[in-house]
């Protein structure tokens, strides 16, 4: 229960909205429903199965892995640290100047289906599955359940994670499978519409949190000789 509980909030961290603008996309510019469905259940089923297998696998490898130890110390990890810091303020500088999209623009036009067989929308969807492993929540879910849990409870955790994450995705494909697409893709473009700029905010404000930290522990060291956040010597 444990491992599924710290599935769902990993999940959570992890929520991306990607996976259903692809297949809202996808639905606008004449897919039919079949392929976008096919597309939706790659994308989870395919997730839950790799984060399965790595688990099983490489799991237990990571969780025993001492990173600290792998971690240079002293003065080229505070600069590492300065550097990445200063680059997170930087890009979410360059974020807050961005003059926000117009919806309009970003609205994709509507199309009469078409009878394309959805193959490139599959293939997107395999390359959007290997892109989880980018996700730092996906990987500590990997380590988590890489402990030597049994394959049925670690298969659960994954798809916990892969239907949390792709919550927006889910609640759009089970509407095209119900014949609603088009209320469907209405929809979510309305809410990623309003949801959009919330979103930016967020995600300049983690980025400009990050590289506060960044530079306050490198600094800390720099003052003290000792990392508050990250100590390799420790």
């Amino acid at each position: 229960m444990g491992l599924l509980v710290a599935a769902l909030g990993l999940g959570l961290a992890g929520l991306d909205p990607a996976g259903a603008l692809i297949a809202a996309a996808a639905l606008a510019a004449g897919t039919r429903a079949r392929p976008v469905v096919a597309f939706g259940v790659l994308v989870v089923v395919l997730t839950a199965l790799l984060g399965t297998a790595l688990s099983l696998t490489a799991g237990a490898g990571l969780a025993d892995v001492d990173w600290g130890a792998a971690v240079p110390g002293g003065p080229v990890t505070a600069v590492l640290e300065a550097l990445a810091g200063l680059a997170a303020l930087a890009w979410a500088v360059v974020r807050l100047r961005r003059p926000p999209a117009d919806p309009a623009d970003e609205a994709p036009r509507r199309r009469t289906p078409s009878t394309r067989s959805g193959a490139g929308l599959l293939g997107v969807g395999a390359l959007f599955t290997a892109g989880a492993v980018l996700d730092p929540s996906y990987v500590g879910l990997v380590v988590l359940a890489g402990r030597g849990e049994p394959w049925w409870e670690v298969l659960a955790a994954h798809t916990t994670w892969s239907v949390v994450s792709q919550a927006p995705l889910v609640v759009l494909v089970v509407a095209v499978a119900r014949g609603g697409h088009e209320r469907a893709v209405a929809l979510f473009t309305r809410w990623w519409g309003r949801a959009r700029p919330l979103v930016r905010h967020l995600v300049t404000g983690a980025l400009a949190l990050v590289g506060l930290g960044l530079l306050l522990d490198a600094g800390w060291y720099a003052a003290t000789g000792a990392f508050l956040v990250l100590d390799p010597g420790a």
